[in-house]
């Protein structure tokens, strides 16, 4: 039987991170956080075996983030907070390194962020994004480049 908290606790830095990459807003990856282990939470005796749940989270983070970047809240809301002067800070676009990161295309960072601080290897990434190998080694070498470039810059 797969214990539910015991994969929340595990796992939910790992989702939060995620979808922070994905998304560069910690509010926005708080909401997809609730979102992804809540539909974890329905489907949980569906899923057969633990050794599956991370890359099962991961697809399933960025599917979320995905479907609440095309949503038209997203865009309508992101269109007032761009506009308006005294908007929220947000904790995360506080931090510099995280800053030249997310200056990055979203394909890059989320290369960077499986491979970097989930540590996968460019077989696995390639599994969970549904791509080949040699592109996602060719992702990961551009944005490396390209966050040279950003570093240097700054």
């Amino acid at each position: 039987m797969i214990d539910f908290d015991n994969i929340y606790e595990e796992y939910k830095n790992t989702v939060y991170h995620l979808a922070i990459s994905y998304l560069k807003n910690s509010y926005d990856a708080e909401d997809i956080v609730q979102n992804v282990f809540l539909k974890l939470h329905k489907n949980l005796t569906k899923l057969e075996n633990e050794n599956h749940i991370k890359n099962w989270l991961i697809r399933v983070t960025i599917n979320e983030c995905k479907t609440y970047l095309l949503s038209s809240w997203h865009k309508k809301v992101r269109f007032f907070i761009d506009n308006e002067e005294n908007s929220i800070k947000d904790p995360v676009k506080d931090d510099e390194t995280l800053n030249s990161v997310f200056l990055l295309p979203k394909k890059d960072r989320l290369i960077i962020h499986l491979y970097y601080y989930e540590n996968y290897k460019v077989k696995e990434i390639a599994s969970i994004l549904k791509i080949k190998e040699n592109t996602v080694k060719q992702r990961l070498a551009r944005s490396r480049e390209k966050l040279k470039d950003i570093l240097r810059e700054e």
